[in-house]
């Protein structure tokens, strides 16, 4: 175990990836909109042109300040329509007891200046950003702006029901239960490949795969066990693919513990998140502690800037979220760092079946992707 403060050091004499302790186990809450769009990695898609363009999706979720009548939806969708057609952008927009659910699509610089716009709309307030990334392809291509009233579709397209997840993401899920696991680890090399972005592998790949073995599992298509393998061939094609990235440290990293909550079996979240912590250059130690009391002794013993504790990516674990708020209140108490910040994770927070404040984090993230972006914007809160 390394000394706190001091970056891990492999074998080949340069920085190891994390600092391993497997004695234990054998085996703002959203992401901002980024600001440099001209950078955004994107594939090549035609929509309305001859010529093709990088494209990108941006989701956010709003309230409205005031009921919105069936004619002022009318009038928003057109007003909508017309700039998003101007833009090349497409999307559906859901509204539900004053509250928005939007999806836009398209060009970047066509999404940045509607997301300008809408941002700037006086109609709606809370507005949150929940994931920018690039995408393989439209989801909503035929409609310049849909909109949509149903509870039951607000639902399907907040929670990515199968009906709207990638069709890699959904061949990725049955292969992750197949028996071909060379498959697996080449479509995921070949996403990666094709954007050499891990957030966008991450969120529109990997974690709609294990949301979508759970599904299956729910709906009676495959075991248990099918699922947990699924996610463990999920977790080792991740550190196959990512093994030989050396990033660069950051001129302060931060301290970061990340570990699955203790109890949980599915530890592919806890695997995605230290990897997007090692990849931002900060000193990370991932952990598997069994047990509440291992986890409050790890914390105890070594100096940590931040903890992410993240509940499984698949299943819900809605069950799980009070005694998650017991376990995070034991860290705190224990940890060397009064000013610990700690972060949390799993798909409880992306259905949005649990906050930040519902457990006593600083911040939660829809995707081990985010963690980053929530510890950031944790510690910004505090100056």
């Amino acid at each position: 175990m390394r000394e706190a403060g001091a970056a891990p050091v492999g074998r080949s004499g340069v920085r190891s990836r994390w600092s391993w302790d497997t004695s234990a186990r054998k085996g703002g809450e959203s992401m901002m909109a980024r600001e440099d769009w001209s950078e955004f990695p994107g594939n090549q898609e035609q929509h309305g042109s001859e010529s093709a363009q990088p494209l990108m999706t941006l989701t956010y979720r709003s309230r409205a300040t005031g009921a919105m009548s069936p004619a002022g939806l009318r009038q928003l969708r057109e007003m909508a329509a017309a700039r998003n057609r101007a833009e090349g952008v497409t999307g559906v927009v859901l509204y539900d007891n004053q509250r928005f659910f939007q999806w836009l699509e398209g060009p970047p610089d066509g999404v940045a200046r509607v997301w300008s716009s809408i941002s700037r709309d006086p109609r709606h307030t809370d507005i949150e950003a929940i994931s920018v990334h690039a995408a393989p392809t439209r989801l909503f291509g035929q409609w310049d702006m849909r909109l949509s009233t149903s509870r039951e579709e607000m639902a399907d397209l907040r929670g990515m029901s199968p009906g709207l997840i990638h069709p890699e993401a959904e061949r990725l899920a049955t292969l992750a239960i197949g028996t071909d696991s060379d498959a697996v680890r080449g479509l995921i090399a070949d996403v990666f490949g094709r954007y050499e972005s891990l957030q966008t592998v991450t969120e529109q790949l990997i974690e709609p795969a294990a949301r979508r073995l759970s599904d299956l599992w729910s709906s009676g298509d495959c075991s248990e066990y099918e699922v947990t393998l699924g996610l463990c061939r999920l977790q080792t094609s991740m550190r196959v693919l990512m093994a030989d990235s050396v990033p660069d440290i950051a001129d302060e990293p931060l301290v970061v513990l990340v570990a699955p909550l203790p109890g949980e079996i599915h530890l592919l979240g806890a695997t995605l998140g230290a990897e997007a912590t090692w990849q931002a250059g900060w000193e990370t130690e991932l952990r598997f502690p069994s047990t509440e009391e291992a986890l409050k002794k790890i914390v105890a013993t070594n100096w940590f800037d931040a903890v992410d504790l993240s509940l499984s990516p698949a299943n819900q674990r809605e069950h799980r979220i009070p005694s998650m708020e017991k376990i995070i209140a034991t860290v705190r108490r224990a940890s060397q760092n009064p000013a610990l910040v700690v972060v949390a994770g799993g798909r409880a927070f992306y259905d949005r079946l649990a906050t930040s404040s519902d457990v006593g984090a600083d911040a939660s993230h829809a995707s081990a992707a985010q963690v980053t972006q929530a510890i950031e914007q944790a510690r910004r809160g505090r100056l």
